[in-house]
């Protein structure tokens, strides 16, 4: 598994949303701290292990064939690093598990945690252009390669009989597994502001099956190279497969999302109020994003969520979706639906799974208060929070049976007042400055009313039980609740 800065092509991108982490939950895991202390324990490690009998020292020499296919390992931890799978913002499956375990299992140990370290820091520099990754990020991810791959070679080379060979190169499996794991949050939580717990269980159960299949596919390949060294090349075919299977599984195909698009269109049309509504979500969701400067497949699955965001209204009773008055309390459960139904509509394109939990959570609301699971922050996708502030933007700004939009000064004071309550403070302030010259009055126009989050409740057109938006406060207590 690995958490690399996927869809981030400046680093003025990343810092944005590390400046958010900070402004939102305090420090968690702070750079340049993490990648420094990283580094050192791996440095320190290195050179424990040089003093030991597995590093060449003076008088002792290093076996021409292991020093090859070192060299030749860390040339594949580098060549995988061109090839990602996307599986969730901030999060990329790259096929190197495999060469990190042969290195352990294969090459002497220093020399092997020496290796992983260098492939790992030669892919990180190879990506930086596209990944914004800093310094103390590389840094980190290279410190904690040398880290996982000295205890799993130790252990695969510790000694002991020959029947005993293959358990240890099955244990070095698991002990490489599970210091992935667990260094982990080193990476992600300085980066994605998620409680490191929280980041492992979302990467593990998005990226497990890759990862076990690697780790199969790699044990195979170490039990035969032992024999017959030969068969390192071989797995250069089952490595490919691997890659193309798993692709094909986690990225969207350009078929799926016209379908999805044009059922999109069919909501839309149903309500001559609303037509429209999820294309303009799409299009500020995607000027907000650039204004992160965010880039990248799962950047593209975010905008293509957003349009299809309030697909499960397909099931909605005209009856509740174009009523022009108050909605009663079991007509606001329906409406309430949308998100859940969607989803599940959603659940049934294999090649959109990662997009059905942004679908599902777009009424979600920082503080807890949203729907349907109450999720808090960072719990929220991040793909979801996009969509919230650019949903809740055009449910206000928007026409409506029972009311007319506000003027978009107005709609962007509620944002204003909202930050850090309803929506991620981080995505409303990006949002505002790419609306700054449409939102400034016009010349001799008073003013938009600043509007409280106590108030608005009670003075903000509909948001969540109207037929367009999504996280706005409403006016009153029938239309209450972000923009359904």
């Amino acid at each position: 598994m690995d958490p690399l800065r996927s869809g981030i092509g400046m680093s003025g991108g990343l810092t944005a949303l590390r400046r958010g982490v900070r402004d939102a939950r305090g420090p968690l895991w702070p750079q340049p701290g993490v990648g420094l202390v990283t580094a050192a324990f791996a440095a320190l490690a290195l050179l424990a292990a040089r003093r030991g009998a597995w590093l060449p020292g003076p008088g002792r020499g290093l076996p021409l064939p292991a020093l090859c296919l070192a060299l030749g390992l860390a040339g594949a931890v580098v060549v995988a690093y061109q090839y990602p799978v996307h599986v969730r913002h901030q999060t990329k499956v790259y096929l190197f598990t495999v060469a990190y375990y042969l290195l352990a299992v294969l090459v002497p140990p220093p020399l092997a945690a020496l290796a992983a370290g260098l492939g790992a820091l030669a892919g990180e520099i190879s990506r930086r252009g596209s990944s914004g990754a800093y310094p103390s990020d590389i840094a980190t991810e290279a410190g904690r390669r040398v880290l996982m791959v000295l205890p799993a070679a130790l252990l695969a080379q510790g000694g002991g009989s020959a029947a005993q060979r293959p358990l240890a190169v099955i244990g070095a499996a698991f002990v490489l597994a599970a210091l992935d794991a667990l260094t982990l949050p080193l990476v992600l939580a300085p980066m994605s502001g998620e409680r490191p717990w929280r980041a492992l269980v979302a990467s593990a159960r998005e990226t497990a099956v890759a990862e076990g299949v690697q780790y199969a596919v790699g044990l195979v390949g170490a039990l035969a190279a032992l024999h017959y060294p030969w068969a390192v090349i071989v797995l250069v075919v089952p490595a490919a497969l691997v890659y193309a299977a798993f692709k094909v599984m986690r990225e969207m195909h350009d078929g799926t999302r016209q379908l999805l698009e044009n059922m999109a269109d069919a909501v839309d049309l149903r309500d001559p109020y609303t037509g429209g509504h999820s294309r303009r979500v799409t299009a500020y969701s995607a000027t907000l994003l650039g204004a992160l400067g965010l880039n990248g497949p799962e950047i593209d699955l975010i905008v293509t969520a957003a349009r299809v965001h309030d697909i499960g209204k397909i099931g909605t009773p005209d009856a509740v979706l174009n009523k022009p008055g108050r909605l009663t309390d079991e007509e606001r459960a329906v409406m309430e639906q949308h998100a859940v139904a969607g989803a599940a509509l959603l659940a049934r394109y294999r090649d959109f799974a990662r997009g059905v939990a942004l679908v599902r959570h777009h009424h979600e609301s920082w503080d807890g208060t949203g729907y349907p699971d109450r999720l808090t922050g960072t719990e929220i996708p991040f793909g979801a929070r996009v969509i919230a502030v650019a949903d809740s933007f055009d449910a206000m700004t928007s026409d409506r049976p029972y009311r007319r939009g506000m003027p978009r000064e107005q709609a962007a004071a509620i944002l204003r007042a909202g930050r850090g309550q309803q929506w991620d403070a981080t995505l409303v302030d990006a949002f505002l400055r790419t609306l700054d010259l449409e939102t400034r009055p016009a010349p001799g126009a008073a003013p938009a009313p600043a509007v409280s989050r106590a108030t608005s409740a009670a003075s903000v057109p509909d948001a969540s039980m109207s037929p367009g938006g999504a996280g706005a406060p409403a006016p009153d207590a029938s239309r209450s609740s972000p923009a359904a």
